[in-house]
């Protein structure tokens, strides 16, 4: 891994940590999201999956895809809500 694709991965952790805290307070289910990537080709291999205990409505969801494109804007970078995975915990 280069220096480029290690502060790029770093920068990636930190944005979707403040994504993950802001759904936190707009979702009253959703519980936390994890994220997978090609750091060379971060726009074209993005996937987060969102972990909930409920599913999310189409709104939901919605609000969900608009926060995580906001905080991946500063990477120029956003995430099409078919990229976006919901996996439900009991």
């Amino acid at each position: 891994m280069t220096k480029t694709e290690k502060r790029l991965e770093k920068q990636l952790i930190e944005l979707l940590t403040q994504a993950c805290e802001q759904l936190k307070d707009d979702i009253s289910h959703f519980l936390y999201l994890s994220h997978r990537a090609s750091l060379k080709k971060l726009q074209q291999t993005l996937i987060v999956e969102l972990f909930c205990s409920q599913t999310l409505t189409a709104s939901e969801l919605a609000i969900a895809s608009s926060t995580l494109n906001v905080y991946l804007a500063k990477l120029s970078c956003t995430i099409k809500p078919s990229n976006i995975k919901v996996t439900l915990l009991p």
